[in-house]
């Protein structure tokens, strides 16, 4: 949620171009004209003028009925996120230009699995740059939602998301691998099939993680899922997962870089699973254009630096 200064500068934004901006955004967050028209305190009938006549000086269609639902189209979702983008640039521009000299908060995220990588490290390097840094740990999905609404500056994260809705600074490509316990029998094989996979229990991250998305997503180019595995036991993090691996509760699937401590020490062992092949591009991603890419670019370049230590 916006803070009472970032709403004032954000309308202050949209108004220079056009009040009935204002009232299509608040359509779109509300998806209805009656709460739209309690928000802004004017009439409905004012907010149905409003977008019509945004409408028809756009010759875009935004939003239509299928009653009893109000559907955004996919111009107007466009439409949207680009209005919601100018008015964080704004508010980051103003409270830049109020305080040029000063050292100014960091607001980010990193999903789990990055955090256990860098995050400790990263912060330690650029704590002296910032007044705050306040870190949003949190699954890919969640780190997205905060840079769309501007709750954070940008996201550290891996898996799947859509590229042309971001700018993404590439920070190290990592090899996703299937591992157990030494104890479990899938140790002893010379080689891994999946359907021997099936035959344990899964431990895997929550639905909107970007390591769950990865192996679904290949489970499903051959018509499995989830739910093909003996069990399945969903976790919030990634600490907990190595651990239950160890102890061989069942067999996960992760990022190397995450699983190496461990498999360095004879805790896990990298299953040899047959035709499983995947790596992944783990990234800075923050909006398009944005006021401080300057800034995120040597920030991605200090996260580049840890890795290759």
């Amino acid at each position: 949620m916006y803070n009472d200064s970032i709403k004032n500068s954000y309308w202050a934004a949209i108004s220079m171009l056009d009040r009935r901006y204002e009232t299509f955004l608040t359509l779109v967050k509300t998806n209805s004209y009656t709460k739209t028209a309690q928000q802004l305190f004017i009439t409905q009938p004012a907010v149905t003028q409003q977008i019509a006549s945004l409408q028809n000086d756009l010759q875009i269609q935004l939003v239509k009925y299928q009653r009893p639902n109000l559907i955004i189209t996919t111009a107007g979702k466009q439409l949207a996120r680009f209005i919601e983008g100018v008015a964080i640039q704004s508010d980051q521009l103003i409270e830049h230009l109020k305080k040029p000299n000063e050292r100014r908060p960091l607001r980010f995220g990193a999903t789990l699995s990055f955090n256990a990588i860098v995050e400790p490290a990263f912060i330690k390097k650029i704590a002296g740059r910032y007044a705050n840094i306040d870190c949003l740990v949190a699954n890919t999905d969640a780190i997205l939602h905060g840079i769309d609404n501007g709750e954070i500056e940008f996201g550290l994260v891996e898996g799947n998301f859509k590229v042309t809705d971001y700018t993404a600074i590439p920070i190290f490509d990592d090899q996703f691998i299937a591992v157990c316990s030494p104890q479990n029998q899938l140790a002893k094989k010379a080689s891994v099939t999946l359907q021997d996979c099936f035959t344990n229990t899964l431990v895997l991250r929550e639905s909107g993680s970007g390591t769950r998305a990865i192996l679904t997503d290949w489970l499903s180019t051959g018509n499995h899922s989830v739910a093909d595995f003996r069990k399945a036991i969903t976790v919030g993090d990634m600490a907990t997962i190595i651990r239950l691996i160890e102890e061989n509760v069942g067999i996960s699937f992760m990022y190397r870089s995450l699983a190496t401590p461990a498999i360095a020490s004879g805790k896990l062992i990298s299953l040899p699973l047959e035709n499983f092949d995947i790596s992944r591009t783990l990234s800075m991603v923050f909006p398009h254009h944005a006021y401080f890419e300057t800034q995120y670019q040597q920030l991605a370049k200090s996260i580049q630096t840890i890795v290759n230590q």
